[in-house]
């Protein structure tokens, strides 16, 4: 109780505080230096609001361009055009429907929240439903090459559905709405698809022609210079100001720190019993993994290892796209290794963070040599994942579906954490150009939606 009125006491001194103190007024929005009368986002699936494994009219109106766009008109901005998709639950590429949160029934009985894809609806997201020049040039699944890719929407729906024709760029149809001000924000996938495929494909590597990466290789540098290069040159050329923003390690996001690479929990009995189990297999006694009562890593499938498996390691990851009931009742990581695409080793990892320190160097690089803004998200979403962070009284960290900043895909945002991203954006606008835009509420932005 004395705590309590401790509290309310302490209250009435603080609005005296408040009213006294003339610099914590409100300020009148400003553009300050800038432009904001045609801002335009370049991007990949960040900028176009996709979430929870799909692209669908709820995150494209809470992307955080149309989040920086709202701020802006309180300063004179004009109008924000995305190629919004039907109302509804949306689909991804492969036409299924973005996860919800559902409740669902184990073995043994016992209710448990889990992902599950929405009731689908029918809808045909990648008919083309609104004409462009569009402000909100976010297409799922670009690299930073396919941004300058002629016919690009040819191989892509998600560029298909809105490309001004048969031969477009990326950038030329974003450069067609006469944007004053951009955003930029590239890079992840070039990076991602070698992060969540297991490190199937090819690793980093300097030299490289774009016509040659396959689909899970990172982008080798030379090839992401180019195309940035050309990126932020033709949108200096134009005169337009802007910010760039940099990838986060793909390695701090929930797809690939949710399950543990220790989380393989025995008793003493079925320790021993796994250890009888390979050694009937007639592996030799000292490759027989050592397992032991209480957490174990799990068995992972490794070509180098002479018994092609062994035991995952501290700092290795299992990614969130591994069945879990092969983990349950599979045998999977004890009795049978998980699959390398469900696994990223610690050579992988290694290569993801080689790939993605040189690509935010070159595009800190860019920013600096072009006079635009430049924010580290990746440092930000580090400390979100390290040890949380408080916004508006609010805690976020990466933490699968409880976080707040991803959604159920474990790799894209909520709301809330696009909300996050447009707050740093808007606070590198303000210290760039002299403008007084203001922050959001991050509390009003939604995180995952519980049942």
């Amino acid at each position: 109780m004395k705590r309590f009125t401790q509290l309310f006491l302490l209250v009435p001194a603080l609005m005296v505080l408040v009213q006294c103190d003339p610099s914590m007024t409100e300020r009148t929005p400003d553009a300050g230096q800038a432009d904001f009368s045609s801002y335009v986002a370049i991007g990949n699936s960040l900028t176009a609001g996709y979430s929870d494994n799909a692209l669908h009219r709820d995150g494209q109106l809470n992307s955080f361009p149309a989040i920086i766009a709202g701020q802006m008109q309180q300063a004179g901005g004009g109008d924000f055009f995305q190629p919004l998709v039907n109302p509804g639950v949306g689909s991804n590429a492969a036409g299924q429907a973005k996860l919800i949160l559902q409740v669902s029934i184990g073995p043994d009985g016992t209710p448990s929240l889990a992902p599950g894809p929405a009731a689908a609806e029918g809808q045909d997201i990648f008919s083309r439903q609104q004409e462009g020049p569009f402000n909100n040039m976010g297409i799922p699944g670009a690299r930073s090459f396919h941004l300058v890719a002629p016919g690009y929407g040819n191989l892509n729906p998600f560029f298909g559905r809105i490309m001004s024709s048969g031969e477009a760029t990326v950038l030329g149809d974003a450069m067609m709405a006469g944007p004053s001000f951009f955003t930029l924000w590239v890079g992840n996938n070039d990076v991602l698809g070698y992060a969540t495929n297991g490190g199937t494909g090819q690793g980093f590597a300097e030299m490289g022609d774009p016509a040659q990466v396959a689909g899970n290789d990172i982008t080798p540098q030379n090839v992401f210079n180019g195309a940035i290069d050309g990126v932020t040159a033709t949108i200096a050329a134009s005169g337009a100001d802007g910010v760039v923003i940099n990838i986060p390690d793909v390695t701090n996001i929930p797809f690939f720190t949710t399950v543990p690479w220790n989380g393989l929990v025995l008793t003493a009995q079925q320790a021993q019993q796994l250890r009888a189990g390979y050694a009937a297999q007639g592996v030799p006694e000292p490759l027989i993994p050592d397992f032991q009562q209480g957490p174990n890593g799990f068995i992972i499938a490794d070509a180098d290892s002479p018994i092609g498996l062994r035991m995952a390691q501290q700092g290795e990851l299992i990614l969130l796209s591994v069945p879990q009931d092969s983990l349950r009742q599979a045998g999977w990581g004890s009795v049978t290794p998980i699959p390398n695409q469900f696994t990223l080793r610690g050579s992988q990892i290694a290569e993801i963070q080689q790939a993605t320190q040189a690509f935010n160097a070159k595009l800190e690089a860019n920013a600096a040599n072009f006079g635009f803004a430049f924010v580290d998200v990746n440092s930000t979403l580090a400390t979100a994942s390290n040890q949380g962070m408080v916004f508006d009284g609010v805690r976020l960290t990466t933490q699968f579906v409880q976080g707040g900043i991803f959604s159920l895909d474990g790799v894209h945002l909520t709301p809330r954490g696009s909300a996050v991203v447009a707050n740093q954006v808007i606070e590198a606008i303000n210290e760039s150009f002299g403008s007084t835009l203001s922050p959001v509420n991050i509390s009003a932005y939604e995180g995952v939606q519980f049942p």
